[in-house]
This record gives C-alpha cells, sequence and structure tokens, in this order.
C-alpha cells in the first residue's frame, strides 16, 4: 500500500469491526480528543494509530503513523471505565462488539463502552503517514 494513501472504511457489523481492532491496534488515544454528542448520538475521536498495513507493504525497518479519525454513530450512552488515571493519553489495545455495545479495550485497564444495537461506524485517516522509529511491542 503506497504511503500517501489514506484509509477510510466503514463498518456495518461485526467482521468490520476486527479489521477496525487490527488497524486501529497500539493507537494512542487522548481524554482530551474524545467527544459525544448525545443529541446527534455520536462518539468521535482522534487517535495516532501506527500503520499495520504498511508492515506488508513496505520496509520492515520504516515504520510509520498516521493521525485518524473515529466516528460512531447510532450510540445512546457512553460509559467510561477506569478514567480516574491522571495521565491522559492510552494505547487503544482492542475494538470489540459484545452484547449491543462497541467497546473500545485501553491501556491500564480502562475502556469505552459505547450502547449502540446497530454497528455504523467510521475510520478516515487525517493526514498522510510519517515515519517513526518506534515500533509496539507485544509480549
Amino acid at each position: 500500500m503506497p504511503i500517501d494513501k489514506k484509509i477510510q472504511l466503514n463498518a456495518l457489523n461485526n467482521d468490520d469491526i476486527k479489521i477496525f481492532s487490527f488497524l486501529c491496534q497500539d493507537a494512542i488515544i487522548s481524554k482530551e480528543e474524545i467527544f459525544y454528542d448525545k443529541t446527534k448520538k455520536m462518539f468521535v475521536a482522534t487517535l495516532t494509530r501506527f500503520c499495520w498495513e504498511q508492515q506488508e507493504f513496505n520496509n520492515k525497518n520504516i515504520n510509520y503513523r498516521v493521525v485518524t479519525g473515529l466516528q460512531i454513530k447510532n450510540v445512546n450512552n457512553v460509559q467510561y471505565f477506569n478514567f480516574k488515571s491522571k495521565k491522559s493519553f492510552y494505547n487503544l489495545l482492542a475494538i470489540t462488539y459484545e452484547k449491543e455495545n462497541i467497546i473500545l479495550n485501553l491501556s491500564m485497564s480502562s475502556k469505552i463502552k459505547l450502547d449502540c444495537k446497530k454497528i455504523n461506524a467510521t475510520i478516515e485517516d487525517i493526514d498522510i503517514p510519517w515515519p517513526t522509529k518506534l515500533k509496539p511491542l507485544h509480549k
């Protein structure tokens, strides 16, 4: 995949959410860049995602990150768990869909639970990827 290509994907079912989870794994998310509009029933977040898709197509010694927008519609309620930490940045570990809830599983045992009966989500790269020397490590 060329580096200057931006990802724009929609999720309408659980299989699509699994693709979102893969693409957004290890993204950095800030408490200050999360917003829920109760009137529009829309949750939005800006994250800095590691470009896992670039690993297959480019030099494996060069890693990339990109600013990505996440938008989830039809959200009836949002619950935040373990957000008492003074830290404002979290790593996004996984996105799952369980019992009519989209769950953003974050580092430090934190999570965001979005009550939505129907999946309607979008991720879209806002900028072009830039090189980084750091690659997430998994144990």
